[in-house]
């Protein structure tokens, strides 16, 4: 009687997977932040006529399609470059519409649109983050992983150090398991890696290692802790002093009706359409804005009298919290100019870390 053998649903991360969605978050961010830009400079023209309009969803669509019908047409580990390109493009091109399908006169600029394009990013750079962290993987997913590095055997495209990484998995899965089956593939795959017939790819510098090296003699010459910590002091006080000095002026008159009132109309019919907006969301946005802004300054206080530990931590978790709730208000209101004020956060946001691991660095 034949063993029966049940088969193993529990899925094995793909190599390179964190490398893939970065790809598609950048196509993404640069899709929406590009199509908005052409379409302000050229005054929103439309691709059709009375009858038809060719709209930009309809592009994103037929980007999605093909990023999704590559991968089950070609098994090349370059089609999932191509993948995450064509993906994070469409969706771009795609949930840049969103205020039309949420609305029943189609509005396009519909204020609500842009806070959902945000959010769906953030959502994508929280997966990102999530899977950039290592996993740990049994056997079987080493296998998988050694399996798929061989692909590159085939096109001739094996680089020296994935040979070295695949021969340490090779020697990791004699470790994790006792399964004859794994253990016979492993010692033949162990064979044939280690003998004469693998041709490596001939060591050159290509685009991104000569981005990496201009990178590390940047680094070197220019990023000292000392010009880092000072970049970052100015940056956080930068960000945090208009948002600071209006929360503060707000505060002055918030007790009295009509002066509070006075004072979010001004704000409001500085705005874009600023008719349309409430001054309930204008006050939470000044008084979200406002108390983010005080932390800032005291961050980038506690970072100029020494105070690194204390500094960073405060400045991190008040630019997560601009980045992640505030911005969402700031979307709203102000729409898609916030989106230098976030990408400047996030700058600062990595800035701090960078800080912080070179410090510790020093320290260690």
């Amino acid at each position: 009687m034949s063993q029966v053998v049940s088969r193993i649903w529990k899925p094995v991360r793909r190599k390179g997977a964190e490398r893939y969605i970065q790809v598609m978050i950048l196509s993404f961010a640069a899709s929406v932040s590009l199509t908005r830009l052409i379409l302000e400079l050229t005054d929103y023209p439309q691709l059709g006529n009375q009858t038809y309009h060719i709209a930009h969803v309809l592009y994103g669509g037929l980007l999605l399609f093909a990023a999704g019908i590559l991968p089950l047409l070609y098994a090349n580990r370059w089609v999932f470059t191509w993948s995450s390109i064509l993906s994070g493009t469409g969706v771009g091109l795609f949930i840049d519409e969103v205020g039309k399908f949420i609305t029943r006169n189609n509005n396009y600029f519909f204020p609500v649109a842009a806070p959902i394009i945000y959010a769906f990013f953030l959502l994508t750079v929280m997966i990102y983050l999530r899977v950039r962290r290592e996993s740990k993987l049994d056997a079987r997913g080493e296998l998988y992983i050694v399996l798929e590095t061989l692909s590159e055997v085939l096109d001739h495209s094996l680089e020296a150090d994935e040979l070295q990484e695949m021969k340490a998995r090779l020697l990791e899965i004699k470790k994790k398991t006792n399964n004859v089956n794994y253990l016979k593939l492993s010692d033949g795959l162990n064979e044939f890696v280690e003998s004469d017939a693998l041709v490596l790819l001939p060591d050159s510098e290509n685009f991104f290692d000569k981005l990496i090296d201009n990178w590390t003699i940047f680094e070197r010459t220019y990023l000292s802790p000392r010009r880092v910590k000072a970049f970052l002091i100015i940056s956080l006080f930068i960000l945090g002093l208009p948002s600071a000095y209006r929360f503060m002026s707000f505060a002055r008159v918030a007790g009295v009706p009509s002066m509070r009132e006075a004072f979010l109309e001004n704000i409001v019919s500085e705005l874009p359409a600023g008719s349309n907006y409430s001054t309930t969301w204008v006050m939470v946005q000044v008084v979200m804005d406002g108390v983010t802004g005080l932390v800032f300054g005291l961050s980038a206080l506690l970072l100029f009298i020494g105070r690194e530990r204390w500094g960073v931590e405060l400045g991190s978790i008040a630019l997560i919290v601009a980045l992640v709730a505030v911005n969402l208000v700031l979307f709203y209101i102000e729409q898609f100019s916030t989106i230098f004020v976030a990408g400047f956060e996030y700058l600062v946001l990595q800035g701090l870390y960078y800080y912080q691991r070179k410090t510790q660095k020093a320290v260690g």
